[in-house]
């Protein structure tokens, strides 16, 4: 059995509505959509109108120059010289450092500005909730490192001259901080080169006194020297030796051996290898040694004068490096110097009323328009 035409339901209304049908509705509604757009989008102007405005302001800082003159370029050479013997920095890695920004957010600098400037109140936040107090600065807070190397530091508030002060004192307290953390740790580089410097001396005394004993002991005071002219004593002795067996030999072919003469240069030639034999076997020539125990005595004493020069040469490097570390704990001079001084604003930075109010007029005309075709569609279903 076929079904009537009259039997199947009317599903007109449930079509997608086209752009010109969707624009009829709304014109249909304007009034409504009108006065709805009008009153939150009033509503909302009135509720920016009780928001205080807000200020910037920056302050524009760099760090100090890293050329070096005089003692300073001096001493830098020095300490890069022991930073390859690792002898320049307490513990870490060499050139280790840390940013300035760390220090601009640290809870040290903004417990500094929270006091300074009692901002617990200006947020309306007790001061015993001091994280949120932090946090609340921090948000009104910009850090930026720029790409030529200068900082730049901005500071939000609702009075334009506190917003400047603000930015102003910051760097004063960020310097005031650093410059303690520099003086700690000159301070503990200070007491490292003290400390390296004075077990340097100790060694230094104790093979000093080594050399020292071991020179008097052995008659040895520069082995090179005194090695140089014993090998020169006992080559003349040697080659007086051959003269004098020339001149027996000859003696002998003249005279015979029974002559007088004869034995007289015979004898002088018996002291002469008697000299020799001496020189060799027994101290005395070169010094408190044999020349046979020269290398005995030449090899410690050598190795006892290459570690009195090598730590001679500490001595010589820790000792200016000291000089620094003092300089530096004492250093009085700026961590960051102020390139543009913060300055009271002229114009408010929020709130942006005018994209407050636009973006509530929007949102007001959308929902009106949604809640239009929900209208619309619950009818068209009861119908």
């Amino acid at each position: 059995m076929q079904p009537s035409p009259d039997s199947h339901p009317d599903t007109s209304h449930q079509r997608p509505l086209s752009a010109l049908e969707f624009l009829a509705l709304l014109l249909q509604h304007k009034i409504f959509l009108s006065i709805t757009t009008f009153v939150i989008t009033g509503i909302t102007f009135a509720i920016t109108l009780s928001f205080p405005n807000w200020y910037d302001a920056t302050i524009n800082f760099v760090p100090p120059s890293n050329n070096q003159s005089g003692v300073s370029g001096m001493l830098g050479n020095v300490s890069s010289a022991l930073k390859d013997i690792g002898l320049s920095k307490v513990g870490g890695k060499s050139g280790e450092s840390y940013s300035y920004i760390v220090i601009l957010q640290s809870r040290s600098f903004l417990d500094s500005l929270i006091t300074r400037f009692d901002l617990a109140k200006d947020y309306n936040i007790p001061d015993s909730m001091r994280d949120e107090v932090r946090a609340m600065l921090k948000s009104n807070m910009e850090v930026n490192y720029m790409p030529d190397g200068n900082y730049t530091m901005t500071f939000s508030s609702t009075n334009p001259n506190k917003a400047a002060e603000m930015a102003n004192v910051a760097l004063t307290i960020a310097n005031s901080i650093s410059h303690n953390i520099q003086q700690q740790e000159a301070s503990a580089n200070r007491m490292y080169m003290e400390q390296r410097l004075k077990n340097t001396e100790e060694v230094l005394n104790r093979i000093s006194d080594s050399l020292q004993r071991f020179s008097k002991k052995n008659l040895v005071f520069s082995p090179v020297d005194q090695a140089k002219a014993l090998t020169t004593a006992l080559a003349e002795l040697k080659a007086s030796v051959i003269k004098q067996e020339i001149i027996v030999q000859t003696y002998k072919n003249s005279y015979g051996e029974d002559d007088p003469a004869t034995k007289l240069q015979q004898k002088t030639l018996e002291d002469i290898r008697s000299q020799v034999y001496k020189a060799e076997n027994e101290p005395g020539l070169g010094g408190n040694f044999s020349m046979r125990d020269a290398m005995d005595v030449g090899i410690p004493y050598l190795r006892l004068y290459t570690e009195f020069e090598a730590m001679s040469k500490v001595k010589g490097f820790l000792m200016p490096m000291l000089e620094q570390a003092r300089l530096d704990e004492f250093k009085q001079t700026p961590i960051m110097y102020v390139l543009d001084k913060a300055i009271a604003p002229n114009k408010k930075s929020k709130p942006k009323r005018s994209l407050i109010v636009g973006g509530a007029a929007i949102g007001a005309f959308l929902l009106s328009s949604l809640f239009v075709l929900l209208r619309f569609r619950l009818q068209s279903l009861k119908s």
